[in-house]
């Protein structure tokens, strides 16, 4: 086990500030300086002013003519804030019909994509599409500390469960001049992307790679190339219980993992007996792979018997390290809007295991890796592959409030902002963060994840943010009996508008939860002051609670997987549904209204 950090400093020291300062201009000039021959770059409507500052020769900078302290003042005066929209057409080049080489090279990076990174959709919305590059060793260090943390070393022969997807929504394949394909580029999860890096699995070569099963991992690469959810669930949870020896359980969220827990608690007798019989099931999305998942599934009665005489103890805590006496972590993302299935997690796994978060990372970027262990939401900044600045969210959005690593302030909300060696400039990533302290080994910002910056309901003329939602769910779980998952969605249903809860709950309803309603109003009206004016004025009404039968976002889930192209594993619920399709279908799994 690492040692406990450092306690976090609550201001810089000067040495820490020039070391912060140091390493910004140092990644910055190299950024510059490698991706201003692009095409992004040079053909970008947002960049116009930077070109002209920067006096281009030939499209590439000349690295005598400004010094990187030079560079920086360049950049920070002449380069405004971005969105994806802004990319949209370069990016969309990768999807035309041929897709020649000719034209994607040195697109927004030089090269050719290794693999490009699609988002989850978190928002409800469509997909957004970022090319991902090799780069050096030495601005690939967040990847690398992030692959590490995900994947423990065991000193004692242990073995991890790692739901990790390799899946992928399609391959682009540029053509060269003689119309033979340059590169296989998958279109994909930024951890699927990444993990192919990490273990060199290119997908020209999956025919050999499902073959395979990585000695520390308890489920065979096989599993990760199924795409149904369920099915990925299922299988991740019968080799795992085959392990005696398993450590540590590894999942991108929280919600992944509550799914899994899920799994092995409704499957436990299907579970045992294929264990005992060796004979792989049929599941739905597993054709291809069966003959080689069935490889490394051999008849084991004997761990089918101890499991019987663990049985089934779900209502005990600590279940699961009575399955597996070795179990020390899972690894679960649990900030944010995943903070609400912690208890349910603990519940399974008990006090002896460690719940600990990995990383803040997205499709764009990795941002931070976890600080401490103990602490679900402490997060250090890595900075190291890309610029990272800080938009205080009280000022006007325009870049020249940006805020750099080493003059944050501690306590302050700021929206992220990023220029990325993947050829993106003072990107609105539109994820809020607070500053917690400064890393005493390097200086680096410590940061609490707050949630998304616009994700909002409204139904008159409050906004009612992402996080004052969570916050008023955290108030009121007590009388709800424990809030396992939930979302909110616009009700119209009677004369005035209200706002409609769907609610998971963690077991049995709580005593007093017809007190619910009321107490949600309440509190949406202590943590906003124009909803608490519009309800008084007969604009929104008393909020409606719609409990769903048990599993439901977990189907959900599993439903966004096979309907929409998301990838296993990392797909979220957004914590409010605007989608009228994903409303209507959560409406069908409703059991009753409070």
């Amino acid at each position: 086990m690492e040692s406990a950090p450092l306690e976090p400093f609550t201001s810089l020291t000067p040495e820490l500030t020039e070391r912060l300062r140091e390493q910004t201009l140092n990644v910055l000039s190299y950024l510059v300086k490698t991706n201003s021959a692009t095409t992004y770059f040079k053909e970008s409507a947002v960049l116009p002013q930077f070109r002209a500052a920067l006096h281009l020769t030939d499209g590439q900078i000349d690295s005598l003519d400004f010094s990187a302290a030079e560079l920086f003042e360049i950049y920070r005066n002449n380069v405004g804030l971005s969105i994806y929209e802004d990319y949209f057409p370069v990016i969309s080049r990768l999807f035309e019909r041929p897709c020649n080489k000719a034209s994607v090279e040195n697109l927004m990076a030089p090269g050719l994509p290794v693999f490009i990174a699609h988002s989850s959709g978190t928002s409800g919305g469509a997909a957004k599409y970022f090319p991902k590059y090799r780069h050096p060793e030495h601005m690939s260090r967040a990847m690398a500390e992030t692959a590490r943390l995900a994947n423990p070393q065991s000193n004692n022969a242990g073995k991890n469960c790692s739901l990790v997807s390799l899946t992928y929504r399609q391959v682009v394949t540029p053509l060269d001049g003689d119309g033979d394909i340059a590169k296989h580029i998958p279109v994909c999860l930024v951890s699927s992307g990444c993990y192919r890096i990490e273990n060199n699995m290119p997908v020209e070569n999956d025919a050999f790679s499902v073959t395979l099963k990585i000695p520390r991992y308890s489920s065979p690469i096989a599993v990760s190339l199924i795409s149904n959810y369920k099915s990925v669930l299922f299988m991740h949870a019968l080799f795992a219980l085959a392990e005696p020896k398993l450590e540590t359980i590894s999942t991108m969220f929280t919600t992944a993992c509550r799914d899994f827990c899920r799994t092995i608690d409704n499957r436990w007798e299907d579970l045992i007996h294929c264990i005992e019989t060796g004979v792989m099931p049929d599941l739905d999305g597993i054709e291809a792979v069966k003959d080689n998942l069935q490889r490394f599934l051999r008849p084991n009665p004997d761990r089918a018997e101890e499991l019987r005489r663990i049985g089934k103890a779900t209502d005990t805590p600590g279940w699961f390290r009575r399955i597996w006496p070795q179990l020390r972590v899972i690894l679960a993302n649990a900030s944010g809007p995943f903070a609400t299935l912690i208890p349910e997690i603990r519940h399974y796994a008990g006090p002896d295991v460690s719940v600990q978060s990995v990383v803040i990372a997205s499709s764009e970027a990795f941002l931070a890796v976890v600080y401490d262990p103990r602490d679900l939401n402490l997060y250090s900044v890595v900075g190291s592959d890309d610029v990272i600045e800080f938009l205080p969210v009280e000022k006007p959005e325009e870049s020249k409030y940006l805020a750099q690593s080493w003059n944050v302030e501690l306590g302050r909300k700021y929206e992220v902002v990023l220029t990325t060696r993947d050829g993106f400039w003072r990107y609105r990533l539109g994820d809020v963060v607070e500053i917690a302290g400064f890393n005493p080994r390097d200086g680096q910002p410590l940061i609490r994840y707050i949630g998304r910056r616009h994700m909002h309901i409204r139904l008159a003329n409050e906004v009612t943010t992402e996080t004052q939602l969570r916050n008023v769910i955290d108030a009121t779980s007590d009388l709800f009996g424990g809030v396992s998952e939930f979302c909110v969605s616009p009700d119209y249903r009677q004369v005035v508008a209200r706002y409609a809860f769907f609610v998971e709950l963690q077991g049995d309803p709580g005593a007093n939860i017809s007190a619910v309603p009321t107490a949600l109003h309440n509190q949406l009206q202590k943590h906003n002051e124009n909803y608490l004016r519009d309800s008084q004025m007969g604009k929104i009404g008393v909020p409606c609670v719609r409990v769903v039968r048990p599993g439901t976002f977990g189907e959900y889930r599993g439903w966004k997987v096979a309907t929409k192209g998301a990838a296993a594993g990392q797909v979220k619920v957004a914590v409010v549904i605007w989608v009228e399709a994903d409303r209507a279908w959560l409406e069908e799994r409703v059991m009753y209204d409070i």
